[in-house]
């Protein structure tokens, strides 16, 4: 049996997994998808660095010049 989640929220993510490790399921995770500790990492950075943007510390990319570097 497979289950695919999908556009959870870390928490709920945390709640999930510490639920089938307490019943004994085994959780795989699939190379290349973030763990929710990286998740959670990349969410304070992000915060952060609005923050910054915010007090004029850093200055943001505009999302045109995120599209053409993805």
């Amino acid at each position: 049996m497979e289950l695919v989640l999908k556009n959870i929220s870390p928490k709920d993510y945390v709640l999930i997994f510490d639920l089938a490790h307490r019943l004994g399921i085994q959780i795989e995770e699939k190379p290349g998808h973030p763990d929710h500790a990286s998740i959670i990492d990349d969410l304070k950075e992000a915060i952060d660095e609005i923050k910054m943007a915010g007090a004029g510390k850093l200055k943001l990319q505009n999302a045109r010049d995120l599209i053409n570097e993805l």
